[in-house]
């Protein structure tokens, strides 16, 4: 299965090759010359992978952003038992969290109000109570502790001023890859309490949607987000909401 580093090289290859594609080829008129043995030469490969790495940096930090904040989580996890169909439900209700991401330049359909742009984010759970009969939630002794991490290419809508420092209001949808590790025990439907695990970082289907207000360098963020996990014979889905304010760092 995929390691850790695995996973984060995948996403970060995705966004360096979004990041490329921003920032352009090589310009008219400054071509390398070739030689006749192997069709290059040492500096020409030198000019090319600095010229490279420039256009990579340049495309992940032109007018891109990344925000700190501090807010409430809440997150539920379904699993159900591929042998017996069982199932156990844990949740993560109203905890205060730090929240890291990052966005690249947002883009905009000529002159509408449509863009787009590429987010990455981390989340960090620690699920201690359990659903029970009534629609309530309690702590059985149970808990589920993990992190999950995603990068997802996003569609939105604004209202305001198109600008990145500027003032507006944001409304998005986006559909990319999210990597999860989680370990710990459940009570399921049989009365049974299991342990369970997934070690692998395998990238699976994300969803998230979010609507955002941001004047200047403040954020005020509320999120969705939906990852569908795999492992350990066990068929999970993930969900949470999250609602933070922030400090917005432009590049």
């Amino acid at each position: 299965m995929p390691s850790l580093r695995t996973v984060v090289l995948a996403l970060v290859l995705m966004l360096f090759s979004s990041a490329a594609a921003a920032a352009g080829t090589l310009p008219a008129g400054e071509g390398i010359a070739l030689s006749q043995e192997n069709g290059t030469t040492p500096a020409a490969k030198e000019g090319e992978g600095t010229y490279f790495l420039k256009s990579i940096w340049d495309g992940l930090t032109d007018e891109a952003h990344i925000k700190a904040g501090y807010g409430i989580i809440v997150w539920k996890m379904v699993l159900k038992r591929n042998s017996d169909n069982a199932t156990a439900t844990m949740v993560q209700r109203d905890d205060h969290a730090i929240f890291l991401s990052y966005g690249s330049k947002p883009s905009f359909f000529k002159d509408s109000k449509f863009g787009y742009m590429f987010s990455v984010g981390y989340v960090n759970f620690d699920m201690k109570n359990q659903d029970v009969p009534g629609d309530q939630f309690a702590s059985l002794g149970t808990e589920i502790e993990g992190q999950l991490v995603y990068a997802v290419p996003t569609l939105y809508y604004q209202w305001g001023e198109h600008r990145h420092e500027g003032t507006f209001v944001r409304l998005g949808l986006g559909v990319g890859m999210g990597a999860s590790q989680y370990s710990g025990t459940v009570r399921m439907s049989t009365g049974e309490i299991v342990y369970t695990h997934n070690r692998s970082y395998q990238p699976r289907l994300a969803l998230s949607n979010f609507i955002e207000a941001r004047w200047r360098q403040i954020g005020i963020s509320f999120s969705y987000a939906a990852p569908r996990i795999y492992g350990d014979g066990y068929d999970v889905r993930a969900s949470g909401v999250s609602a933070n304010i922030g400090y917005v760092y432009y590049f």
